[in-house]
């Protein structure tokens, strides 16, 4: 695994949120566990979905349901704009090919 994993047990010590509230959040498929060797934790991008997750519920008084709803709107956005810069990156490459502007219009 090219990421390191970050113990589960350090991850809630951190930030100071139950074991049981990460198993929760798994449960719930808002966030997926890693195992490498015998440690059981998070890759970062995990703890930083962890880290929002905890945001939108203390500092912004969100119920999981909602939370749940946010990182799917959140993810989807996130993949749409990664297929947005694939589309524009294949526009770019049609525009700059030779010969493209002698094509009629």
């Amino acid at each position: 695994m090219n990421e390191r994993i970050i113990p589960r047990e350090s991850v809630a010590r951190h930030l100071s949120i139950s074991v049981q509230m990460l198993v929760r959040y798994e449960e719930l498929g808002l966030v997926h566990s890693a195992r490498e060797g015998d440690v059981l934790g998070y890759e970062p991008s995990q703890v930083r979905r962890i880290w929002s997750i905890m945001t939108y519920q203390r500092d912004l008084g969100v119920n999981l349901a909602g939370v749940e709803v946010i990182l799917r709107l959140r993810d989807r956005m996130s993949h749409l704009h990664d297929h947005l810069a694939d589309l524009a990156d294949e526009l770019r490459t049609l525009v700059d090919e030779p010969g493209s502007s002698d094509r009629p219009s």
